[in-house]
């Protein structure tokens, strides 16, 4: 049987095919390796999922921070542990609990009867929880900056995913085992930026400020 032989203009269109098919396969193959940069490199930004799910909207940034209670009949049990407070002041602030002495991480308010935990600002109940140690927790979120803990919870009143308004009764107050002693009190937290302050100094003052201080 006669061979057949490929026309010149066919051998260059094999060839030039061959040659474009090679050179997508490198390109996709270089783009997927630089997509997959190691995470240990510092000069790369990783945007996923999570970064967009942890998202809170700011609520009105104007409103004035008011404090967790309402009742005429609560008052400081320990102070927020301030490293550049009085020495009587600091004594205050600290935890002890079997053997270990803690510094307090937020403001323990008490009364001798039951008193109605409010919202201090406005936002959404991002967790709730029921620590041995701690009692009940609320976290709620007014933004992305600025997050309030409610701990040594009675009944909770709100539930995961809530948009509570600023004075709405979330809790009552309750007992925690680090201050058992207390039969009715209340351990608030604040956070900004991640980083724990003293509540005690943004009563009053907006949220604008307080992100802005």
């Amino acid at each position: 049987m006669k061979k057949r032989k490929l026309k010149p203009f066919v051998k260059v269109s094999i060839v030039g095919a061959f040659l474009i098919v090679s050179l997508l396969s490198v390109f996709f193959l270089t783009d997927g390796k630089t997509s997959n940069v190691s995470k240990n490199n510092d000069d790369f930004t990783y945007v996923n999922d999570y970064i967009f799910d942890s998202y809170y909207p700011v609520v009105n940034q104007e409103e004035k921070i008011i404090r967790p209670y309402t009742s005429d009949t609560v008052s400081i049990y320990k102070n927020f542990y301030d490293k550049d407070a009085s020495e009587e002041d600091q004594k205050n602030s600290i935890i002890y609990h079997e053997g270990i002495y803690m510094q307090n991480s937020g403001v323990d308010y008490k009364s001798e009867e039951q008193f109605d935990v409010v919202s201090s600002l406005a936002g959404t109940v991002t967790n709730i929880t029921d620590d041995t140690l701690l009692g009940k927790t609320v976290e709620i979120r007014n933004s992305n900056e600025v997050i309030v803990m409610y701990q040594s919870l009675g009944e909770v009143l709100v539930k995961k995913g809530d948009n509570v308004t600023q004075g709405q009764i979330i809790a009552k107050s309750g007992t925690c085992v680090l201050n058992s002693e207390v039969k009715q009190g209340l351990h608030f937290e604040m956070y900004k930026n991640g980083s724990v302050i003293n509540p005690e100094q943004y009563y009053d003052k907006s949220v604008k400020d307080l992100v802005n201080n």
